[in-house]
């Protein structure tokens, strides 16, 4: 019987082996990567496209658009009652959320955020109320897949120690739950650095966004055309100066994104520059941003329901044609 004698690798051919290896991970690991992120950017897409559809319903249904929220507390609105609720809130059963909006009681607030006014809240306190529980609720809708940062807004990484100004702030263990999306709206300032909520119905139609404090926009006040004016953009969840919105309620210096002002994906603080913040990417510098994870910019859902990829350098000219509705210049999107 013959013997056969079977040659092992040798250390060189087995290094050879393992760096080949190392190679092809190398070459494929970018490959997978960009596969990964152009299936969170196309349902992020997706949210925003169901979004749109819910807003179009809800027009259809009451003649106007939901208003970017009402009753903010948080900086002398004027308003007689504190409601502190998102337009967000209201879309629900235009969401598919007919039964968690059915379990919130729109007869009291939100939260109980008052700043510089005296005025009551409206109804009973979130905990009392049941409204704490709903605006607990996290929303697969409401977030980005490309998302990396904490979903709700944790007491200790506030700016605000009691959380009072960004969470429920009801005393109790409810978790307020965080937004990617959110509607164009003015940034609240009469002459480029006044807080003014209750902003838009003073403010020029030349700069008019679609949403704000008890906007009441409706199909036919997007002079522009609905395919030239971005109604809802996308933001991230961590910001330099402040925090990001909520989707159930308007916490401290929360209404929206203004897009002509800020730009997209803008990692300095752009309004303290003096603070010594280091740029950080993923890390908004302004509260009301614009800005994603996605590589070189971010999506919009413009008036039609149609959904855009904004390249992060896009001119701020150009940004702020598509952010006003009735500036007379429109902006056509591929």
């Amino acid at each position: 019987m013959s013997q056969h004698k079977f040659r092992a690798f040798t250390l060189v051919e087995l290094l050879v082996v393992i760096a080949i290896i190392g190679i092809l991970i190398a070459l494929l690991l970018p490959a997978v990567q960009a596969a990964r992120e152009a299936a969170r950017r196309m349902q992020c897409s997706s949210n925003l496209r169901q979004l749109g559809i819910g807003l179009n319903h809800y027009h259809g249904a009451l003649g106007r658009f939901p208003p970017a929220g009402i009753g903010y507390g948080w900086c002398g609105s004027g308003d007689p009652v504190i409601f502190n609720v998102s337009g967000w809130l209201m879309m629900l059963p235009y969401l598919e959320q007919q039964a968690l909006y059915e379990q919130y009681d729109t007869s009291s607030c939100a939260t109980t955020l008052r700043m510089g006014t005296s005025a009551p809240y409206a109804g009973q306190s979130p905990d009392v109320s049941g409204n704490a529980a709903v605006l607990a609720t996290p929303l697969a809708i409401f977030r980005c897949p490309s998302e990396n940062g904490s979903p709700t807004f944790l007491v200790e990484e506030t700016n605000d120690p009691s959380g009072t100004r960004y969470d429920i702030g009801v005393g109790n263990n409810y978790q307020g739950v965080k937004t990617n999306y959110d509607f164009s709206a003015s940034h609240y300032y009469l002459d480029g650095s006044t807080y003014s909520c209750n902003y838009w119905d003073r403010a020029p139609e030349i700069s008019r966004r679609m949403f704000g404090e008890n906007s009441t926009t409706r199909v036919r006040d997007v002079r522009d055309g609905t395919s030239s004016t971005v109604a809802v953009a996308e933001t991230l969840f961590t910001v330099v100066n402040a925090e990001c919105p909520a989707w159930g309620y308007r916490g401290y210096l929360a209404g929206g994104i203004d897009l002509g002002r800020n730009g997209i994906n803008t990692w300095t603080n752009i309004w303290f520059d003096s603070a010594g913040l280091s740029a950080e990417v993923g890390r908004l510098g302004s509260f009301g941003s614009c800005g994603s994870l996605h590589p070189g910019g971010a999506q919009v859902l413009m008036a039609d329901g149609s959904v855009h990829f904004l390249q992060e350098d896009t001119d701020t000219v150009i940004l702020e044609r598509l952010a006003a509705m009735a500036d007379g210049h429109t902006v056509a999107l591929p």
